[in-house]
């Protein structure tokens, strides 16, 4: 895209997140800097157009930016003011500082996140319930089940009741013991699958019955806790873009049964890092095409991971918002892990 239109995109985007209203090209002409005249800022805002980058509402009225075009906007010509993060710092830091607690952290950053971009802020925390295998015990219930005590990596135990060996005695339990810690001890549930499945086809120590009980475990191990809090909604039904009943209505109903926004969440986990930002339809919440969600992953202990973020109006200020997101995330994952 050529410099003139990028200049003209980022000055019609910056004035509709102002207003929510159609942006004309007389109003970017008064703007001097630009030094273009309505008919020049008229034939490139026709341009954009047909590139997909805006779109006119009504005949005759300005434009305002598509998805697409605020896509653009937040991918390449955003600038976060340096002053502004170093403000931020302070603030996040002074409200999440000398809480302890997990749980109460994570309420104070979803209230702060709501305070300071005056949207929904939303934090959920997974508890993962499975990463690899630290050991395995077998411990004798009766003559006919052992219960496997599955220990991951990161101290969570897992139980599971599964078929004993006929006849076996502690000694050979002892040793299946053994066998089975040798074979999956530092090992993701892809990996046990794959080394039960072949352990299973050569069954040397003629425990076919316990090694099937124990894939079917691999295969469904217990899911883990998730947790999410959410603060602010009521802001959100001050502005025009929640005025839709459907709009709003729709929005609640995810926020209770949590589904779709765990969808995001998902997406948002399985990123390395960084703020990732939904536009519009591109986060596909059923009825919430006005609706824009900023998440960011945040690191805990090992078996937790989690993600923050707020839900708005597609019509925000990401400059403003992508970095209170980021801030936060950074601020909680330092109380978490004690960095």
């Amino acid at each position: 895209m050529k410099d003139r239109h990028e200049h003209i995109l980022g000055e019609v985007v910056r004035a509709y997140l102002g207003t929510g209203l159609p942006v004309g090209s007389r109003r970017l002409a008064d703007q001097r800097e630009l030094g273009l005249s309505p008919a020049s800022i008229r034939n490139v805002m026709a341009e954009l157009e047909k590139l997909g980058m805006l779109a006119s509402p009504h005949t005759s009225a300005g434009r305002v930016p598509t998805d697409t075009g605020l896509r653009y906007f937040v991918d390449s010509l955003m600038a976060v003011d340096a002053n502004m993060n170093q403000t931020l710092e302070q603030k996040v830091s002074g409200h999440l500082s000398g809480v302890s607690e997990r749980n109460a952290l994570l309420k104070r950053a979803t209230d702060d996140l709501a305070s300071l971009t005056h949207f929904a802020g939303m934090v959920w925390v997974h508890e993962q319930g499975f990463n690899r295998i630290n050991r395995i015990e077998l411990v004798p219930v009766s003559s006919e089940k052992v219960l496997a005590v599955i220990v991951t990596d990161g101290g969570e135990v897992q139980n599971r009741l599964i078929a004993r060996p006929r006849d076996s005695s502690e000694a050979q339990l002892h040793e299946i013991s053994q066998r089975l810690n040798e074979l999956l001890s530092g090992c993701d549930l892809e990996e046990v699958r794959v080394r039960l499945q072949h352990e299973m086809e050569s069954d040397r120590l003629q425990i076919r019955h316990l090694l099937e009980d124990l894939k079917r475990w691999a295969d469904a191990p217990t899911e883990g806790q998730g947790d999410m809090f959410v603060s602010g909604q009521r802001q959100l039904l001050e502005m025009p873009e929640f005025a839709v009943v459907e709009t709003i209505r729709s929005l609640m109903t995810a926020i209770e049964e949590k589904e779709q926004l765990l969808h995001l969440v998902k997406q948002v986990e399985s990123e390395e890092s960084g703020v990732k930002v939904f536009i519009g339809s591109e986060h596909a919440l059923v009825n919430m095409e006005q609706i824009s969600v900023v998440l960011s992953r945040y690191e805990g202990p090992s078996n937790i991971v989690g993600t923050l973020g707020v839900i708005g109006p597609r019509r925000m200020h990401y400059e403003r918002v992508m970095p209170i997101v980021d801030c936060t995330a950074k601020w909680v994952s330092r109380m978490l892990t004690g960095a």
